[in-house]
């Protein structure tokens, strides 16, 4: 297995409770966070058929929820109408040099206060998916996971949590407030965590949208794919094919 896929399966571990649901899928569910469709998915080991797929939906249907995903490691063949988005998994090669790293030197690296960083989750995240999902969301992952934050005097302006665990850390949610983005907050951010990473002898590895520009970026400071999880989603049974 590749090594940062035990990492990612221990933090899904954190929120999730996985049952074989059927041959090739395996269900994981966070009762705690029903609505959230990272913690509740269906994980497939390889193309499940159509009468396991009708089955899943059925499930969903059951529950009474209103969304069904799928995930897993390679491409579906067939995604049963639905579309398909790829997450890429990058590590930070060995030889990338962090010194030479553009950060922003007016920027102070600390623990955020929970009701801070609760505030700027529901800013960053609340006109996407709703300020109630936002909240509960940020609290759930609270209680797992150890968040950072980047301050401009007495300002949250950037945040991110990480995960580490045998060797591996993994830098996740990483968020700088759109009123003080290209300011090198973000590499201020990653630049820290790095380097703390690194005096605990822990690889970095991050999670990028394949279509969204801050790959670039990572691939600038020297993080790259060693992995792909490819997602698919339907909010709209009737979409389905």
């Amino acid at each position: 297995m590749i090594p940062t896929r035990k990492i990612e399966q221990a933090i899904s571990l954190l929120f999730s409770v996985p049952a074989i649901f059927s041959e090739h899928l395996i269900k994981w569910e966070d009762e705690l966070l029903r609505d959230s469709y990272d913690h509740n998915a269906f994980k497939y080991s390889d193309q499940p058929s159509v009468e396991e797929f009708r089955k899943a939906v059925a499930y969903q249907k059951a529950r009474g929820d209103y969304f069904i995903k799928l995930e897993g490691s390679a491409p579906l063949k067939n995604s049963f109408g639905m579309e398909e988005e790829i997450t890429l998994t990058m590590l930070l090669r060995d030889d990338a040099e962090s010194v030479s790293w553009k950060i922003n030197p007016h920027v102070k690296l600390m623990e955020p206060e929970t009701e801070q960083l609760e505030q700027h989750e529901i800013k960053c995240f609340g006109p996407l998916y709703g300020e109630s999902f936002a909240a509960r969301n940020f609290r759930r992952r609270h209680e797992k996971m150890t968040y950072h934050g980047a301050y401009l005097e007495e300002t949250l302006v950037g945040a991110c949590y990480t995960y580490s665990k045998d060797g591996y850390t993994c830098l996740d949610g990483l968020v700088v407030d759109s009123d003080y983005r290209h300011q090198y907050i973000a590499t201020t951010l990653i630049k820290g965590i790095v380097e703390a990473a690194h005096k605990n002898s822990s690889r970095v590895f991050l999670h990028a949208d394949i279509d969204d520009t801050p790959k670039e970026m990572y691939i600038k400071l020297g993080f790259e794919e060693v992995d792909r999880i490819y997602e698919y989603v339907c909010t709209d049974f009737n979409t389905l094919k």
